[in-house]
């Protein structure tokens, strides 16, 4: 149990659980690991927000897909600057991931 925080409402409230307990059970069966790299689908939605959140406490390095070009710049402004993907061109997403794997 905890306090809902006076910035969200009850609705927005309880579905952090459900959102957190996603993540969890997801990344549980992944098994991270400080040191290691994982690719976030859909990562300024709230799982993948979540997730995001979830691998640096972890000490995961995180890269992760999205679409329109202002969640590219929402994703860089919380620190991801070079670790978003496009989702929506698989040119671009094979380029950046080439990228990120240094081929």
């Amino acid at each position: 149990m905890a306090a809902i925080d006076d910035s969200l409402s009850f609705e927005q409230a309880c579905t952090l659980p459900t959102t957190w307990c996603t993540v969890h059970m997801s990344l549980l069966a992944s098994r991270p690991r400080a040191g290691h790299h994982a690719l976030l689908q859909a990562g300024a939605g709230g799982v993948g927000l979540a997730a995001g959140e979830y691998t640096h406490w972890v000490g995961t390095r995180a890269s992760v897909t999205v679409g329109r070009p202002y969640k590219h710049w929402y994703l860089h402004g919380m620190g991801l600057r070079g670790e978003t993907l496009s989702s929506r061109d698989g040119g671009a997403f094979a380029l950046g991931a080439s990228k990120l794997l240094g081929s």
